[in-house]
């Protein structure tokens, strides 16, 4: 908000204002002159140092000590412990890949090892390949019974069904059956006829035989006309009931067996057995392949070129754990140290300078390619948490230039050298003591430069920085004066 001043008030305004330049004036003379007249003063009567602007090389590094080493040692032994009958290597001996380094002396146990697990592999895949044949033809034999069965079972309950009353016949065949009964009936009765004209004869009358043998033949086929149309009326009686419903029964227990029988070998193999048939035979594989690789690892083949390390066995010598040692050689490493202090300076591809204490007038050069995350102690004993005050140091691999190999290799492992890990290089560049520089803000500097006698500030791009030395990108030329420090006198 803002307000208008009454009339009234300009007065008193100004007289304020008259009264504060006042006393601004008596202070800028009384004051201000008088202490900038002694700081002139003061600055007259100090001693100031000065620098000349030069061009040079700044090295920024961290020093540590180096151990050399072979980084890939491999140790070989045999698959299984054993006698030495041949040792074909020495330390210090250079081979080949497929050089064969040792040999084992019981191999024909190891084979005949091999041999019998080749069977169990054969006796198991026939077992589980029986298993497969046999539930084919298993489940053919069921699908068979299976049909039997049912036929059966339709057959029986048929059976019964036209034993019962009214099922025997039909109409038509019951009248057939009623009229095969009137003929017969009328042939008994001529042949009774014919018979009672002659049996007053004796017996031995060819006429009177002929006529009883008729009427027999005529009361026969009466008889069973009878019996069949009594059958197809009738029903059958308590046995024969029982003995259908019998055969019923019967040939549905069997039908219901031979589902079952079908529901466990439709879908092949008892999944319980196949498992453990296929169990068997994956056991018999496996030792097979560590037989194979028993019998294989009695003989030691070089995996690669390379150089022997050591040879803790001789022949003739039991041995179940390795006993010879290689490395490649063709490629040298170092495992280095510094003090954590410089854990900034490290960082992996960093170019690094070597100095063997053996060949202390050669330089070798490498590159670091692994930075251990732990630190520890300078003893070499890994820190689980650093305590204040304690000196730690940080560990890496180096992997050193081919131009070295030559006059490393004469060189043992486990040498030690100086190793100085390159942070930065800066060649032909501008350079101040670090004491000419001011930060004004975090990255940001400024000089002091002598023009005309006089100091004047400027500011400067710097680069890389040491506790003596910095580099000047821009700011500042070869030749200038700046200044160090001011130094009082006593």
């Amino acid at each position: 908000m803002s307000s208008k001043l009454g009339k009234k008030h300009y007065p008193i305004a100004l007289s304020v204002i008259l009264i504060l330049s006042a006393a601004g004036f008596a202070y800028y003379k009384m004051v201000y002159i008088p202490a900038q007249a002694t700081n002139a003063a003061k600055l007259a009567s100090q001693t100031i140092q000065t620098a000349v602007v030069q061009q040079g090389d700044l090295t920024i590094y961290a020093r540590g000590t180096g151990t050399l080493i072979a980084r890939d040692e491999i140790k070989l032994g045999f698959g299984t412990g054993g006698p030495i009958s041949g040792l074909n290597v020495r330390i210090g001996d250079k081979v080949h890949k497929g050089d064969v380094l040792a040999v084992q002396g019981n191999r024909e146990r190891l084979e005949v090892a091999v041999a019998a697990d080749q069977i169990s592999v054969l006796n198991a895949k026939n077992a589980l390949q029986v298993l497969e044949d046999n539930s084919a033809m298993m489940a053919a034999q069921a699908q068979l019974d299976l049909a039997n069965a049912t036929i059966a079972l339709n057959t029986a309950e048929y059976h019964r069904f036209v034993q019962q009353q009214g099922n025997r016949a039909n109409s038509f065949t019951i009248a057939a059956a009623q009229a095969t009964l009137v003929l017969a009936q009328n042939e008994l009765d001529r042949a009774m006829l014919e018979y009672n004209a002659v049996s007053g004869r004796p017996l031995n009358d060819p006429e009177r035989a002929q006529a009883q043998t008729n009427l027999a033949a005529a009361q026969q086929i009466y008889d069973s006309a009878a019996r069949r149309l009594e059958w197809y009326a009738g029903q059958p009686t308590k046995s024969e009931q029982a003995q259908l419903d019998a055969t019923v029964a019967l040939a549905k227990a069997r039908l219901a067996q031979a589902q079952r029988e079908w529901e466990k070998v439709k879908d092949g193999p008892d999944p319980g057995q196949v498992a453990l048939a296929k169990l068997q035979l994956a056991s018999a594989e496996a030792n097979l392949a560590l037989s194979k690789r028993n019998l294989e690892a009695s003989v030691i083949v070089a995996p690669m070129d390379g150089t022997i390390l050591s040879v803790t066995a001789k022949v003739g010598d039991d041995i179940s754990s390795p006993f010879i040692s290689m490395a490649d050689l063709s490629q040298r490493y170092l495992t280095i140290s510094l003090d954590a202090t410089n854990i900034d300076k490290i960082t992996l591809g960093y170019k690094v300078e070597v100095i063997f204490d053996a060949l202390p007038n050669q330089i070798f050069t490498g590159r670091v390619i692994q930075i251990d995350p732990n630190l520890y102690t300078p003893a070499g004993e890994r820190i689980a948490a650093q305590t204040p005050g304690q000196i730690t140091m940080v560990k890496g691999l180096v992997s050193l230039d081919k131009s070295a190999m030559t006059a490393i290799d004469n060189l043992s492992l486990g040498m030690t050298a100086t190793v100085d890990v390159i942070a930065g290089q800066a060649q032909g560049v501008i350079l101040v003591p670090v004491e000419a520089l001011h930060e004004q803000s975090p990255g940001k500097y400024a000089v002091f430069v002598i023009e005309n006698g006089k100091q004047v500030p400027r500011p400067v791009e710097v680069g890389l920085m040491d506790s003596a030395y910095a580099e000047i990108k821009s700011g500042l030329k070869v030749g200038e004066i700046v200044v160090t420090s001011i130094v009082s006198p006593k």
